[in-house]
This record gives structure tokens, C-alpha cells and sequence, in this order.
């Protein structure tokens, strides 16, 4: 599972890209084809989401996880469907769950200052979200979307994953690396001008 977990790391640095934030203003619901454009931009047509599984695998491959797979370019492909069925289960899960409630799939960057206000932000929104009137409510659909894939992941690996205790694990270290994800988003336009040197 250790494997797993560098893999969900190395997909988080191509989510800078993937990841849509709300800007700090006046909150204001998605629409309907909004919802649909987010995810389909986030998802099946980002050329992120396919990179990170590409990445995935190739950490995956080097542990090798799960080693029954083997180490050849079958064993690769494989991983990498794997990953990609993983991460399109967790934003199909967490899409779908904030249409069906009403919730905001989107990270909100804090508009705040300090480094450790703006990573208190990114921790507790990993967490939460708003719902159509702009309230904050306890993110289910994320959390559905996290542990719906580790879980759905293990009836594709060997038969001795299970669910309820690979799958639920996989999902808590995705909830981590979530976490990670917000706080690499928060700061990227810090990360950005340190590279750059562009204002």
C-alpha cells in the first residue's frame, strides 16, 4: 500500500493544473451545464488526469504494486488503467454526489494572508464545501468519491484486496493526499511567481 500512497503523491503535482478554484468573492452556485462542463474539463478531457495515471503507474511499477501484476510493459498497463479507473471513480463519485446535494465540487482559495491561515483553510475545505445557498456543510460527496474508489479499486486487484480493509485504507490515504492536493492549490500562485519571478 506504500506504493499506493507515492502514487497518489505524484498525481498531486499535476493537480495544480486540474484543479478548479472559486475565486474570493461573493459566493454564487454552479448551474447545471456548469456542474457538467467541470467535470468533464476536470476528468475525461484534462490531459492531467491521464498524466497522473501514467505517473501513478510508473511509481507503481518501480515497488511493484500489487506484485502479482509483474514488472513488464503488461504489468505497466495494467497499473495504469488501474489508476485511471481509480481517479475516475473518485471524481465521478464526488461530481455526482454534489449535483444530486446540492454541494460545491470546486476549491475556494482563501484570500487571506499567512502561511499558516491559508493551510488552516486548505485542511478544513478538504473537508467541507458549500451547499446552493453558500452554507458550509460536512463534503460527503468527496469523502463518497475517496473511499468509493479505494474501495471499487480492490475487485480489479489480486483477490487477497479487500474492501473494508485495503479499500478503506487506499481511501484514507486519498483523503490525506487530498489534503495535499488543496495545499499545493492554495499556494500555487506563490509557487508559480518563485519559478517565474512573474508577479
Amino acid at each position: 500500500m506504500m506504493g499506493r500512497s507515492l502514487l497518489l503523491l505524484a498525481f498531486c503535482g499535476f493537480g495544480t493544473a486540474v484543479a478548479q478554484t472559486t475565486p474570493a468573492v461573493p459566493y454564487q452556485a454552479l448551474t447545471g451545464s456548469e456542474r457538467w462542463a467541470l467535470y468533464r474539463d476536470q476528468t475525461w478531457l484534462s490531459p492531467d488526469f491521464y498524466m497522473g495515471a501514467v505517473v501513478a503507474a510508473g511509481f507503481s511499477q518501480s515497488v511493484p504494486d500489487p506484485p502479482e501484476w509483474g514488472k513488464g510493459v503488461s504489468g505497466y498497463g495494467r497499473r495504469a488503467a488501474s489508476w485511471m479507473g481509480v481517479f475516475g471513480i473518485e471524481e465521478t463519485v464526488h461530481h455526482g454526489g454534489a449535483a444530486l446535494l446540492g454541494y460545491d465540487p470546486r476549491y475556494a482559495r482563501c484570500g487571506c494572508k499567512g502561511f499558516f491561515r491559508r493551510s488552516g483553510h486548505a485542511i478544513k475545505w478538504s473537508l467541507v464545501t458549500k451547499d446552493r445557498a453558500g452554507r458550509t456543510r460536512l463534503d460527503f460527496p468527496a469523502l463518497a468519491g475517496a473511499y468509493g474508489g479505494g474501495m471499487l479499486s480492490t475487485y480489479w486487484y489480486p483477490s487477497r484486496f479487500q474492501p473494508l480493509t485495503d479499500g478503506v485504507r487506499t481511501g484514507t490515504q486519498e483523503m490525506g493526499f487530498v489534503i495535499v492536493f488543496h495545499l499545493i492549490d492554495e499556494f500555487t500562485p506563490e509557487m508559480k511567481r518563485l519559478f517565474t519571478g512573474k508577479h
